[in-house]
């Protein structure tokens, strides 16, 4: 009995023994690990602190100037690159660009250069003044952080401003109409040109922006105000060369009939100019206008083939300027008349049935010499345009 107590009680005395020594082996794996732990902590520490002390001086991972890759270099490496590959920024021209057209002016003549030192010593700056442990950290999860110099430029400010100024003069204009240059006695539709006024302080700030970019370009922001005659509005109509006595009735540019006239005696010129046909008038009466040359003739002649404006006439807006039919047919190819453009009168029937109430007539002295300004819209024209917003300017570039 009392042996059977005392092996019970050696037993009960065993298992704590047991116990004790798996939670010492337990903490001493722990110690060991975490002594390890640390060892990896302070060997890793150490291999990225002199990491970054072997690198200092050159450009860490991540770093651009102007986007050129500058990593791993020393500033004198990152100098001559940024030389090598920004040469074709460094010769590139500064423009201006509005509606397809440029204006544009090189480096040489604004004084631009590309400041490669203050560049590199900037980018070299910037990615070194990341603290340390941020470093570290960074190349550790290889997440280097992204730096990327803008350009620098030194330039002649008194020349960029000329260049803007210049261009200027040719960037803002006014709003041209279209109009028909007559000049070659056959007629030309000159299209329609938008005015544009840009603001000089806004196109000079674009600039200076824009030399500190790589493509020196300025896209420029004006108000676009539009013309009031658009090409569309030209058909039908005629051209008179007084030189040539000739008249010619076109449907825009391309001829549909000519004829021989006789236009105005030295003392009464037939007017040169742009003009429109305002009446029609078949089998006219003729009345007398009370001047020098018709003093001894009737009040008025009816209608007949001697009637003085013939079988036909075509009245124009310039004061007692027609257009007509004549029974003198030998009078036809000289200057005879007293203004008016006499036709034969078989001439004068065809055109008459060609045209209508509006066309528009161009009397020019000879080709090449018009005798007016081709370019200018004539005040009745104006009058044919409906009302609209014509004042109207918009944003464009």
């Amino acid at each position: 009995m009392q042996g059977g107590r005392q092996l019970k009680s050696v037993g009960i005395a065993t298992r704590p023994v047991s116990w004790l020594g798996e939670k010492k082996l337990s903490r001493v794996m722990l110690i060991l690990g975490g002594v390890l732990l640390a060892a990896i902590v302070v060997g890793l520490f150490v291999f990225l602190l002199l990491q970054d002390v072997f690198t200092a001086g050159t450009f860490p991972p991540g770093v651009s100037v102007v986007g050129v890759n500058v990593s791993g270099l020393s500033r004198t490496e990152a100098i001559e690159r940024c030389r090598t590959e920004l040469s074709e920024v460094a010769n590139r021209p500064v423009a201006l660009t509005v509606d397809g057209e440029k204006y544009q002016i090189t480096p040489e003549e604004l004084g631009l250069k590309l400041e490669y030192d203050q560049m590199v010593d900037h980018a070299l700056q910037r990615a070194w003044s990341v603290n340390i442990f941020e470093r570290m950290a960074r190349r550790f999860v290889n997440r280097p952080k992204k730096i990327n110099e803008w350009l620098m430029a030194v330039k002649n400010e008194g020349a960029v401003k000329a260049f803007v100024t210049r261009a200027m003069g040719s960037i803002n204009r006014p709003p041209q109409n279209a109009y028909v240059d007559v000049t070659s006695g056959a007629p030309v539709v000159i299209p329609a040109q938008d005015g544009r006024q840009a603001e000089y302080s806004q196109v000079l700030e674009a600039t200076g922006a824009a030399i500190g970019t790589r493509n020196r370009t300025v896209d420029v922001k004006y108000n676009r105000m539009p013309a009031l005659i658009p090409d569309k509005i030209f058909g039908k109509l005629i051209v008179v060369n007084l030189s040539l006595h000739q008249l010619t009735l076109y449907d825009r540019q391309t001829p549909l009939a000519q004829f021989p006239i006789a236009c105005g005696q030295p003392a009464y010129p037939t007017p040169v100019g742009q003009w429109l046909i305002v009446g029609k008038q078949m089998n006219p009466t003729w009345y007398n206008p009370h001047a020098a040359w018709s003093a001894t003739m009737p009040e008025t002649i009816g209608p007949g083939y001697s009637n003085p404006l013939g079988l036909r006439a075509l009245p124009l807006n310039a004061s007692g300027v027609l257009i007509h039919g004549s029974s003198n047919d030998g009078s036809i190819g000289t200057s005879a008349s007293h203004g008016c453009m006499r036709m034969h009168m078989s001439d004068v029937i065809k055109l008459f049935d060609m045209v209508e109430v509006g066309t528009p007539v161009y009397i020019i002295k000879s080709v090449g010499n018009p005798g007016f300004d081709v370019t200018a819209t004539p005040s009745w024209r104006l009058k044919q345009i409906a009302p609209g917003p014509a004042n109207t300017t918009y944003t464009g570039g």
